[in-house]
């Protein structure tokens, strides 16, 4: 009897351990679970705000606040260096210095999966309308597959070879501008990309729209990169052909080095460098703009530009960079005295990030014009800059 209730008991505590260790686990179970919870949600808050609209699209808004000093020691040049274009031997000098927020500029992205592929659309506005303090459109386009449609940067433009000045005109030499247009892409897989383009011309002068193509290729150190552009133009002798030409390389020689450089040729141009608001439509003897498409007997003017830079980080937040650019225009019928031959620029800084969204530097400028007179004028700028990203 007493054997009985000695088994029995034994069998109760081993059950009782039992349920207790398994409400032991249940428990364990319950916490891992709570604090994976917690995690998540954390994790969460972390994440970027994402908004969709009615199509299911994923919407970004992005931008930057930039905020420029410059002192200029021999002419005025305004809010950039493009000012230089229009001074001459005659122009009096004085120094003069600012404190602008053009550049500052909003966008918003956004992107969705479908059948065709990639469906996106871009719109960024900045405040350098009007030459400044006015409200413009920037890019407003969308894609779907290969397919760009909207304005956004021309196919002529060479954007990842141009040196990343602080000035917003940027050094002399390139062409990079903004047209509306219908592109399509390609890439072939091993590095080649290829784009092709209809573009409404760059001036009102413009006879039809520009047909542009572009053709890169990526390297291990660097990159390469071809395109043409033909155009035609309006004149008081009839229509005239336009075209151009650039090629421009990217090459990065040591561990945080990089050297940018491009060379353009053409004729009737002029208005799409990177000097393109003083270029006029048509040479005439009362002058009025420094350079011209076409000239006063009707045909094209021949130009070219190159640039040159070379720049290094230091370290991961610190970089310097020193570019040279230049553009020259032949000899052309209704040239006046004062027009412009060459214009060229240095541009000598650096740019450190405090923060990730928060660059600071500047850079030192030099800018000389040559009139067809052999005369010159040339002006030494300090740009200071902040550049905030949200």
């Amino acid at each position: 009897m007493f054997g009985n209730y000695r088994s029995s008991t034994a069998i109760a505590v081993g059950m009782a351990a039992a349920c207790l260790s398994m409400a032991g686990s249940a428990q364990a179970e319950t916490l891992t679970q709570l604090e994976a919870r917690i995690a998540a949600l954390e994790a969460k808050e972390q994440e970027p705000v994402q908004l969709t609209n009615r199509f299911g699209m994923q919407l970004s808004f992005y931008g930057k606040v930039k905020v420029d000093a410059v002192m200029d020691n021999n002419y005025g040049l305004g809010p950039s260096t493009g000012g230089m274009a229009l001074v001459t031997d005659s122009t009096p000098e004085s120094s003069d210095q600012q404190i602008h927020g053009y550049q500052t500029l909003f966008g918003f992205r956004a992107e969705q999966d479908t059948e065709y592929g990639k469906l996106r659309f871009n719109i960024e506005g900045d405040f350098f309308g009007g030459g400044g303090g006015t409200l413009r459109l920037r890019h407003a386009y969308g894609q779907i597959g290969g397919w760009t449609i909207g304005q956004t940067w021309s196919t002529f433009s060479a954007l990842g070879e141009t040196p990343a000045v602080w000035d917003f005109n940027g050094t002399a030499g390139p062409a990079n501008f903004r047209v509306p247009l219908i592109r399509y892409s390609t890439d072939f897989g091993t590095g080649t990309h290829f784009d092709a383009s209809i573009e409404e011309d760059y001036v009102n002068w413009g006879n039809r729209p520009a047909v542009t193509f572009a053709v890169s290729q990526k390297f291990d150190k660097g990159s390469i990169r071809f395109a043409y552009i033909n155009r035609e133009l309006r004149s008081a002798q009839g229509d005239v052909d336009g075209w151009g030409a650039n090629i421009a390389a990217t090459l990065k020689p040591w561990e945080g080095g990089l050297i940018q450089a491009g060379y353009t040729r053409g004729e009737g141009i002029s208005s799409i460098m990177g000097f393109s608001s003083y270029a006029g439509q048509q040479a005439s003897p009362t002058g009025g703009r420094t350079f011209y498409d076409v000239d006063a007997a009707g045909d094209a003017v021949e130009m070219d530009g190159y640039f040159l830079a070379v720049s290094h980080k230091i370290q991961p937040n610190l970089s310097v960079l020193a570019a040279y650019g230049s553009q020259s225009y032949d000899p052309y019928a209704g040239a006046l005295a004062t027009d412009t031959k060459k214009l060229e620029s240095v541009h000598v800084g650096g740019k450190y990030n405090l923060l990730e969204n928060l660059a600071l530097g500047g850079e030192v400028i030099w800018n000389k014009r040559t009139q067809f007179d052999s005369q010159t004028v040339d002006n030494t700028r300090l740009h200071l800059s902040a550049t905030f990203e949200f």
